[in-house]
């Protein structure tokens, strides 16, 4: 009797955890995602100075890189 009583309740209890779960989700308002506006229009350049990955222009690209930079940017390898 006590065991048929414990599992009713908890069959209860979770059932009322599922009810609370779905009522909230109906009515909980959840602002859209969406990214919030840069403060300054400047194109992006690359990381800042001091990066410890910043981009050094001095060093030529090794045969990954640019097989890399030809997968990406089309045949030519050249930016737009």
């Amino acid at each position: 009797m006590c065991l048929r009583l414990a599992r009713l309740l908890r069959s209860l209890v979770s059932s009322m955890g599922k009810w609370m779960i779905a009522y909230g989700r109906i009515w909980v308002y959840i602002p859209p995602s969406a990214q919030p506006p840069r403060p300054d229009s400047r194109p992006l350049t690359g990381p800042v100075r001091g990066h410890p990955e910043r981009l050094c222009p001095e060093v030529p690209l090794n045969e990954i890189e640019l097989a890399l930079r030809r997968e990406l940017l089309g045949s030519s390898g050249a930016e737009p």
